[in-house]
């Protein structure tokens, strides 16, 4: 009998392809998690852990940002880069073992938008790896299920959708809208880790998973002072999942509740710990907001009184409601015509203004004039990206000529000598000119859910055709300031 040959199978070639595209690009089997959460919403996920491996860990790895700050090991992602694959088996061996601790997060405060600071938790680089990629896991399983309407800290969304949706509620219903706004007060370090938990529990039912979870929601924080604070509520702002651990929180507590009691008679938008709810009925508003607070006060969430409340919104009252940095209202559009308007919050255009005042102050001696004039333009581009939108031309034009003024002012106090006269200054705007604001059809478009879309055509690719000779010759241009 003819024996025949044995024939080794490179077990590597048995590999499930990563997903080649979408928000799980380079990832193994979360697209396949993904399309099973799509097709059954009650879908209960078993063996998880196997997705935290070498493969899915260096993933990660290449989604972080390399320039944010470093934790208390103090390593980069271009120190953790040299010898990655011998540091990524180090890690994938700890978790297998179920060994991996994360280690205490840095504390630092920024300030916040609406003045006063925010304690961000600086994890080390290690941990931001696996908080990333259990943050993707989570995201497969939960983004099927998460409410239409919710916004904040998805792949796909944005600021300005949120917006457009809150827009095209309130013109829908005109004379008869009343609108409550929400703030929850410090929503992220008041989640009940327990409570989480529970609800991450109704779909998950790996224990090792859960247990990789838990330790994430409990790691400690290292405060400024040098002080270790053990972490017994709360999801650090600033950690990669928290985001994730947020939304899944205010999905069970604040969206499923809202339409098994108010579909058809309300709409809700929100924007993470920020929403708003349109109602075409007052007394109806006035109790949903007792039934909120109560409802909040069950999962150890409280509102912020000062920026919740209920606002009759109709063309004919002066009430303003403000949401995601913008404030919207109604105003004229032209002579008599009366619309629905949105404008920079008038809190939000002070201190953005206060603060390019500030930057051009300390750098105007730490950077040659042209690094500065480069920089002062990414700054100007960074607010139009944001704040370019409907109706918002004179709030950006007035942003940009107070940033003109500061840099006027602050580049004649580089030294004792005057630097520049006004004509000299203006000359140098008309030969180096700084990003101008987009006005009519440059803005982006918010007058529809759908949002982030621009109203003009995208520029031909043909050159412009013009008459020989140079426009700076023609005597064509125009100083910007006179």
């Amino acid at each position: 009998m003819e024996r025949r040959e044995t024939r080794s199978v490179n077990q590597s070639s048995l590999k499930p392809a990563p997903c080649a595209d979408g928000p799980f690009k380079g990832y193994y089997k979360l697209d396949r998690i993904n399309s099973v959460a799509l097709r059954d919403r009650e879908a209960v996920f078993r063996n998880l852990s196997q997705l935290v491996n070498e493969d899915n860990l260096r993933q990660a790895f290449r989604g972080l940002d390399g320039s944010k700050a470093v934790g208390i090991d103090q390593v980069t992602k271009a120190q953790y880069a040299k010898e990655l694959q011998a540091n990524i088996d180090k890690l994938a061996g700890e978790l297998r073992r179920g060994g991996w601790r994360p280690r205490p997060s840095r504390q630092v405060h920024i300030p916040k938008p609406s003045g006063g600071t925010r304690p961000l938790a600086i994890g080390c680089l290690e941990d931001k790896i696996v908080q990333s990629l259990v943050a993707k896991i989570l995201e497969a399983i939960y983004e099927p299920r998460f409410h239409r309407e919710s916004y904040g800290f998805r792949t796909g969304r944005s600021q300005h959708q949120a917006l457009g949706s809150v827009y095209s509620e309130i013109n829908k219903r005109g004379k008869y809208t009343v609108v409550v706004e929400m703030d929850i007060e410090k929503f992220f370090n008041n989640i009940d880790h327990d409570k989480i938990m529970d609800f991450i529990k109704e779909r998950i039912s790996d224990q090792a998973f859960l247990r990789l979870v838990r330790r994430m929601l409990r790691n400690s924080i290292l405060s400024e002072d040098g002080e270790i604070i053990d972490n017994s509520t709360g999801a650090p702002q600033g950690s990669p999942v928290s985001p994730m651990l947020s939304n899944i929180y205010l999905h069970h507590v604040l969206d499923e509740w809202f339409d098994k009691n108010y579909i058809g008679r309300a709409q809700m938008v929100r924007y993470a710990d920020d929403a708003v709810f349109v109602f075409d009925d007052l007394k109806l508003a006035e109790k949903f907001k007792s039934a909120l607070a109560e409802r909040f006060a069950e999962y150890g969430l409280r509102l912020n009184e000062e920026k919740s409340g209920v606002v009759e919104l109709g063309p004919k009252s002066r009430n303003v409601i403000n949401f995601v940095g913008f404030a919207l209202y109604w105003g004229k559009a032209g002579l008599v015509k009366t619309c629905l308007r949105i404008k920079t919050a008038s809190e939000r255009l002070r201190r953005a203004i206060d603060k390019f005042t500030e930057w051009i102050k300390e750098v105007r001696n730490q950077f040659p004039l042209k690094e500065l004039w480069k920089r002062a333009a990414a700054k100007l581009r960074g607010h139009y990206n944001y704040y370019a939108v409907s109706f918002n031309g004179k709030a950006i034009g007035r942003f940009y000529f107070y940033c003109i003024k500061a840099m006027f002012k602050w580049l004649n106090r580089r030294s004792q000598k005057i630097s520049f006269t006004w004509e000299a200054f203006v000359r140098k705007l008309m030969f180096n000119p700084l990003p101008k604001p987009p006005l009519g059809f440059e803005l982006t478009d918010v007058k529809s859910k759908f949002g982030s879309k621009l109203n003009h055509k995208p520029k031909s690719r043909m050159r412009k055709s013009r008459p020989s000779g140079s426009e700076r010759s023609s005597g064509r241009q125009r100083p910007l300031f006179t």
